[in-house]
């Protein structure tokens, strides 16, 4: 049984708390030990990509009592004034989070300058996880190994590659691909980028952002674009799969933890994420899906616990990009209503020329 530290002791919580999260970003245990530990009841619903929960939490303002929105869909419900201040003072497992992530471009809050310890209120998200976007591909199979994001998109691996069901990060590498920035809405260079993620839609075994390893795992995919964590999951199932950022710049992103303005239940959310935030449940997290960390307590944990789960952690390149390679990744930005009506319609016509479904 799981039992770690929230913010506030069991007796003074209670009713439920409703949970608003990515496929593959919580371990269910983690959920488990905090009903057992507190008593508060949590509802989990869970979602594919950021425009599926802004969308839904738009509708639903007050559904929701915790999120998990990327870094561009934070900074976009900040300017709807759609998330609640954390008041870091109730949940002092943030101290685990790693100082480099604490103030981010999308939500700096006053962490920097105020120094740790200190409660500010500014702050709207926490981050949980990080990682890359890049190629994942099979090495008996795809030779040479892809270097640029135009590589998957070679006729070779018709019918053989995977892709997001994620509009920002299949139009972002199409756009890359063709020596654009990923958050480009120039009409005419939005168009090119269209009709090349309509190329590799038509080309793909499947859309699938969120378990694209099943894929590359048993062969029915040997290249396609994921997120680090699936790459990581695919090689544990099978080890000729490799993972690579483009020369272009892959992707970088920090998934986070934040309230609804309208939450229901703010304090036991608060409570929740102050769980989450421990050291032991960030182990956990590393131990099913083996994202990039935050939370410096958990590696700590990790080391003492299971050094040989560490060490095969730290010494991924999957997990950690060498650094060169890091700085040139770029992150999905929010683009304001014009250019979000602009990548909607170029991806309604992606999914269109595939069928209407991923």
């Amino acid at each position: 049984m799981l039992l770690f530290g929230c913010s506030a002791g069991p007796s003074a919580l209670t009713g439920d708390v409703n949970v608003y999260v990515f496929e593959e970003s919580v371990p269910p245990a983690l959920f488990d030990a905090f009903h057992t530990q507190t008593g508060v009841n949590v509802h989990v619903t869970m979602y594919g990509t950021n425009e599926e929960m802004l969308a839904s939490l738009a509708a639903h303002p007050t559904d929701y009592d915790l999120v998990m929105p990327s870094d561009y869909a934070v900074d976009a419900l900040m300017h709807r004034d759609a998330l609640r201040p954390l008041d870091l003072g109730e949940m002092p497992n943030y101290a685990n989070i790693a100082p480099r992530f604490l103030s981010p471009w999308f939500d700096p809050g006053g962490i920097a300058t105020a120094g740790r310890g200190r409660t500010r209120n500014e702050k709207f998200s926490l981050p949980w996880l990080w990682g890359t976007t890049g190629i994942a591909y099979d090495t008996t199979v795809v030779v040479p190994a892809p270097t640029r994001w135009a590589d998957v998109w070679n006729p070779a691996w018709t019918g053989r590659v995977v892709a997001p069901d994620d509009a920002r990060e299949l139009l972002g590498a199409a756009l890359q691909a063709d020596g654009n920035s990923k958050n480009d809405t120039n009409p005419a260079k939005l168009a090119a980028a269209k009709e090349r993620a309509i190329t590799l839609a038509k080309a793909s075994v499947a859309l699938d952002a969120n378990a694209p390893e099943t894929y590359l795992a048993d062969g029915r995919a040997v290249i396609g674009i994921v997120f680090n964590g699936n790459a990581a999951l695919a090689k544990k199932a099978n080890p000729n799969i490799a993972f690579a950022l483009p020369e272009e710049g892959g992707g970088i992103w920090f998934d986070n933890l934040a309230i609804p303005v309208g939450a229901k239940n703010p304090g036991n959310a608060v409570a929740l994420i102050n769980h989450l935030l421990s050291a032991e449940s960030g182990a956990e997290v590393i131990r099913a899906f083996p994202f990039s960390t935050p939370n410096e307590a958990a590696l700590e944990h990790l080391r003492t616990t299971d050094p040989a789960l560490y060490a095969s952690y730290m010494a991924d390149s999957t997990v950690h990009p060498p650094t060169d390679a890091l700085a040139k990744a770029s992150p999905v930005k929010n683009l304001g209503s014009v250019g979000d009506a602009r990548m909607a319609e170029a991806w309604t016509a992606v999914l269109a020329a595939r069928g209407g479904t991923p």
